[in-house]
Formats: C-alpha cells, sequence, structure tokens
C-alpha cells in the first residue's frame, strides 16, 4: 500500500485531477492511474479508481441533476452495466503481469482513441446505446479510461452540454458501481483498497474549486497536450515492466 506521503501526493493530486476533467471532459481517472500503476501496479490501481470514480462522477450528478437525461442513460445502462460486471469479474483472474499489460496498452491506445472519437457521435437509437455500453462496460472493467467510449454514444443523443455532462457522470457512476461489485466478487477489492480509493474520490469532489486557480493560468490545450504524453509515457513504462515480468527479464 501506500506510504503516508504518497497518500498526501495521492490526495492533492486527486483535488487538480477533479479540476482538469471538468475542462478537458476527460482526465481524473487517467491522471491518478499514471500516478499509482508505477507504485501499487495495475492489479490494485484498476479497482481502487473503480471505487474513487464512483465518487467523482455522483458529485458531477449532484451539481447538474436538473438536467439529467435518464431517457438515454436508461439503454445505456441495459448494456453498461452487465459488460462492466462480466469485464470486472474477469478482471480478477488475470496474473499481475497480464493485468499491467492490458491496461499499460490501453492507456497508450486511449490518448489515439480520444482524439479519433472527439466531436463524433454514433447514432442514438437504443439498440445502438445498449450494444455501444455493453462494449463500454466490458472494456472498462478490465483496464481503465475506457469511460471515454460513452461521450459518442450521448453525443449521439443530442443532449446539450449541461445536459451531456449530468448524464456521463450518471452512466459512469453507475457502471463504476458494477465495476466495484466485480472486482468484489473476483477478490481484488479488499477493505484496504475501498479506503483507498473512497479517500481519492472525495478529494476529487471539491477539485474544481480548490484548484481552479492553477488551471485558469495554464491554457486548456497545453495542459490536455501534457496530460496525454503523461499517460502515454506511463503506459509505455507499464508495458515495458510486464513484458520484463512475463520474459523473466
Amino acid at each position: 500500500m501506500l506510504e503516508p506521503w504518497q497518500w498526501a501526493a495521492a490526495l492533492a493530486l486527486a483535488l487538480v485531477a477533479g479540476t482538469v476533467s471538468g475542462i478537458s471532459g476527460f482526465g481524473a481517472g487517467l491522471m491518478l492511474s499514471a500516478y499509482l500503476l508505477p507504485i501499487l501496479g495495475a492489479r490494485v490501481t484498476v479497482p481502487v479508481l473503480a471505487v474513487a470514480m464512483v465518487l467523482t462522477n455522483a458529485g458531477r450528478v449532484w451539481a447538474f441533476r436538473d438536467v439529467l437525461s435518464l431517457r438515454v442513460a436508461l439503454p445505456v445502462l441495459a448494456g453498461v452495466l452487465p459488460g462492466a460486471l462480466a469485464g470486472s469479474y474477469a478482471f480478477g483472474a488475470l496474473g499481475g503481469p497480464w493485468a499491467d499489460l492490458i491496461v499499460g496498452g490501453f492507456l497508450i491506445v486511449s490518448v489515439a482513441l480520444r482524439r479519433a472519437l472527439a466531436g463524433r457521435a454514433v447514432a442514438a437509437t437504443p439498440r445502438a446505446l445498449a450494444v455501444g455500453g455493453g462494449i463500454t462496460g466490458l472494456l472498462s472493467g478490465i483496464t481503465t479510461g475506457a469511460g471515454m467510449l460513452l461521450i459518442p454514444l450521448l453525443l449521439g443523443a443530442g443532449l446539450p452540454a449541461r445536459a451531456l455532462i449530468a448524464t456521463d457522470a450518471f452512466v459512469s457512476g453507475s457502471m463504476h458501481l458494477a465495476r466495484v461489485a466485480g472486482y468484489a466478487a473476483g477478490g481484488v477489492l479488499g477493505p484496504d483498497l475501498v479506503l483507498l480509493g473512497l479517500a481519492l474520490g472525495a478529494a476529487t469532489v471539491p477539485g474544481s474549486r480548490a484548484a481552479a486557480w492553477i488551471v485558469a493560468r495554464i491554457p486548456p490545450w497545453r495542459h490536455v497536450v501534457a496530460l496525454e504524453a503523461l499517460v502515454v509515457l506511463i503506459g509505455a513504462l507499464t508495458v515495458c515492466e510486464a513484458v520484463a515480468a512475463m520474459t523473466g527479464r
């Protein structure tokens, strides 16, 4: 687990991550995973962040509760919830190096994927929302950062900006809650990891105000590029460590 100074650094990063994710539309989980992966490994980091993201998204739902669209959220949840349960339960069967390899690889791919999906939408029929939700939930259960796939689905529903934030937060929070249940059932989420996840999640909730003065002084495009570079770097290091562990080098 974390040393006291690592706890302090993680909580401070969570404050900033809450703000960055509010401005860039992504980043809280990726920033925290970039910090935690080299310390804890994927097998610990992924379930911890699932707990944290439940609280992060709950804070957003509360802030934008007046524009939440259940009409759009419910079809997505029909696919997301079983997908997340299946993916997170399967994650429990992965060995440490395999978990690191999958998570590290997806972190690298996630940057290109985010850029490819930026501004795009998927035709929002109930079937498309459910199928897309199922794929997103499955990938999210196995790795971290897959929640960004929800954005094209919700864009296709024609939601205005505030409603998009609220609905994405509601679906994402529910998905992470299903992941928590799957990780617990798979035996990879003990009470100590739940405590760490709750602490990190709680720290992200007031992050938008606590760190706003820092982010206001950084051009949004610049901190997004820096975050993407960090994600790719940590993903590459994680993959290299996983390959070394698997090959005995």
